[in-house]
């Protein structure tokens, strides 16, 4: 079998259609390809569409404190280049009131989890390691110890990021020494960009 080129969209079936969208469009400054009463497409890129929700009227909607063990997808993930973009996007949401729910040190990736008014949850992230470092890590022994992570605190490392300290052990996990001794800093040509 041929492997897709690419992940195109995602779309959501919600009885909260106009809060979902207003959520999506101001979470990832998308703008409204088509919207009618049952279905709204919108972009944020140069693709025709990368989410739609589906407007399923009046009803009861899905709980967000609804326990995480429950069947379904278990949340989308969402890539920035660098440090320095996801950070803003933190400050930016922050700014609205939208926090993350679990900000974790996956080791291969540093990501914000975030719940859409359904409960459902997105993954923004960056990139720690090259696809190489990130496959052996991936594979060896701290993973198949701790393949989830490490909380930290967010607003720790906008404040650290901001004053040019090092911010390597806020990316990074503890059982990753290698990698915590980059000196990871918002001049650091690595991460940060």
């Amino acid at each position: 079998m041929t492997a897709p080129s690419s992940f195109c969209h995602v779309v959501y079936k919600t009885h909260r259609y106009n809060e979902m969208i207003e959520w999506y469009q101001r979470v990832f400054e998308a703008r409204i390809q088509h919207r009618d009463d049952r279905l709204c497409f919108l972009a944020y890129d140069d693709e025709h569409h990368r989410m739609a929700f589906l407007n399923l009227g009046p009803g009861e909607a899905k709980n967000a404190s609804a326990p995480r063990n429950a069947p379904g997808v278990h949340h989308v993930a969402y890539a920035w280049k660098n440090l320095g973009e996801l950070i803003d996007t933190y400050k930016r949401l922050k700014s609205y009131g939208v926090l993350p729910t679990r900000p974790i040190r996956h080791g291969l990736t540093l990501s914000l989890y975030y719940d859409d008014p359904d409960g459902n949850s997105m993954e923004f992230q960056i990139d720690t390691m090259t696809p190489e470092q990130a496959n052996s890590f991936i594979a060896g022994p701290a993973f198949e110890k701790n393949p989830v992570g490490e909380a930290f605190d967010p607003d720790e490392l906008v404040r650290r990021y901001e004053a040019g300290q090092t911010v390597d052990d806020l990316v990074f996990r503890s059982d990753q020494p290698e990698h915590r001794e980059r000196r990871i800093t918002r001049d650091h040509p690595e991460l940060v960009g």
